[in-house]
């Protein structure tokens, strides 16, 4: 089959296939209505009876994602790890075949490829996962968890060096030293809690979620029980404003700990972002890009038409924007006997998306107009073939018409992502004696005025040991 003839089958293909993109906003505000309701069971019931039109086989990993995370929030824990892990395996597989199609594949759209997820995306996953150990009493299996965090985290700084924003993420290491620490691994958890101080402050401008005064705490107290007395005082220099404010924690073998994670709000979703572009500036990106096989042919068939589209010929390409999910909650306060705490935000994952997108931008536009370019100057092609062969003018004009509008239909940015994850996660905790607590959140919206509140009874606390407890609100 010659290239023209297999382009224009993959513009036809390609329009059904984006077509079901308009619908996907649509479907996730559903799923996250279910979420907000706390009823997990319909909303496991409208990805299940959603799976063919929402969940093919490029976006598989979409659903191990939305599984796993609607089995987390609603404490279904052991098959919310079989969803992650699953996740997590699909990504990695995914990824290592996409560098070596890459170059033979060009032409063809992002939303036609499969989802491999953002690099903060896999780093919720060790997160979701390492919790679910967590609340399943799996101290072993949560070290291993925490361990596999680390460990992603080191390969994107291999991957990216300094040509990505995110390639740390201070509330993961936060995280992990809080469960490092609760397995008695003191200094690996003195190892996180100094990382998360100093991304927490290297991040400031990227993210502006403030250093956690109970991090910079816990980072002091590990440091004085493995008696790291320098590595102390540089904490105490480096950071000064949290350390007016330190208070001599109680130790975990007197007391233990109560820490509330409040996952908050719908993470911002992507829209197309339409540009027009003349036709000798796009053109000009096509030679940045790498082709081999099939696509480096249909550029050399694309050439042979440019001489005949004028050079201030407009064509369009579309990229992927971040935009905000509306929700209502911003900010809760948890009461614990005669004490109150307001939450504090430990994770931006909506700014980590906007800085992750923004981070690639560039290789997006230039791939995109590329393909643009050679995509027009296909059809041109095609077009031209068609009016020289047809002896029927009218069938000719509707079919060069059919091609010309296909150009400009496929020009669909990819708009999937995880779509019921939290905007931000927020954290509060509490030194408090072994034993049973009660305690309350109360949720308050943009005016200050409280929208909500939800008793948390029965959480047990053991000596030396801290107890997880997860709230979720995305409303």
């Amino acid at each position: 089959m010659e290239i023209k003839t297999k382009f224009i089958i993959l513009f036809l293909v390609s329009i059904v296939l984006t077509g079901c993109g308009a619908n996907r906003f649509a479907y996730y505000n559903t799923l996250n209505n279910y979420i907000a309701r706390k009823d997990y069971a319909q909303a496991a019931k409208q990805i299940e009876d959603n799976a063919a039109r929402f969940y093919g086989e490029n976006d598989l990993l979409l659903y191990y994602l939305d599984q796993g995370y609607l089995y987390h929030i609603g404490a279904d824990y052991s098959r919310s790890n079989l969803m992650l892990h699953e996740a997590s395996q699909l990504a990695k597989d995914l990824f290592t075949k996409s560098i070596s199609r890459e170059a033979s594949t060009f032409l063809i759209s992002d939303n036609m490829r499969p989802y491999y997820g953002e690099d903060f995306e896999q780093a919720m996953v060790h997160v979701f996962s390492a919790l679910n150990y967590v609340f399943l009493n799996k101290g072993e299996e949560a070290l291993v968890e925490a361990r596999a965090a680390d460990d992603y985290l080191k390969l994107l700084q291999t991957n990216y060096g300094d040509k990505n924003t995110y390639q740390e993420d201070a509330f993961v290491r936060y995280l992990m030293g809080l469960i490092y620490e609760n397995e008695g691994e003191i200094n690996d958890a003195f190892i996180s809690y100094r990382k998360a101080l100093y991304t927490y402050s290297d991040q400031q401008n990227s993210f502006g979620v403030p250093i956690p005064q109970e991090l910079f705490n816990s980072a002091i107290v590990s440091a004085a029980r493995l008696k790291f007395d320098p590595e102390r005082e540089e904490l105490f220099k480096d950071f000064p404003a949290l350390a007016d404010n330190y208070k001599q924690a109680g130790l975990l073998n007197v007391n233990g700990e109560i820490v509330v994670l409040h996952y908050n709000g719908r993470v911002p979703h992507k829209i197309d972002n339409v540009l027009e572009i003349a036709f000798n500036k796009a053109w000009g990106y096509v030679g940045a890009v790498k082709t081999e096989g099939e696509a480096a042919e249909s550029i050399s068939t694309a050439n042979t038409a440019i001489r005949s589209i004028a050079a201030n010929q407009q064509i369009i390409a579309a990229f992927p924007q971040y935009v905000p999910t509306k929700y209502t909650i911003t900010s809760s306060i948890i009461e614990l006997g005669g004490n109150s705490k307001p939450t504090e935000v430990v994770e931006d994952i909506g700014k980590l998306a906007v800085k992750s997108l923004n981070d690639r931008v560039g290789r997006i536009y230039a791939k995109a107009f590329a393909r643009a370019a050679v995509k027009f100057a296909l059809s041109r092609a095609a077009v031209n073939k068609i009016e020289k062969k047809s002896d029927h003018a009218l069938g000719a004009f509707l079919l060069s018409s059919t091609v010309k509008i296909a150009a400009a239909l496929t020009e669909k940015a990819d708009k999937r992502g995880w779509q019921v994850l939290p905007d931000t996660i927020r954290m509060a905790r509490f030194t408090v004696p072994e034993g049973s607590h009660d305690l309350k959140v109360k949720y308050y919206d943009y005016n200050g005025a409280k929208a909500a509140e939800e008793p948390i009874t029965n959480v047990i606390v053991k000596k030396g040991k801290k107890t997880f407890v997860l709230v979720q609100t995305n409303y």
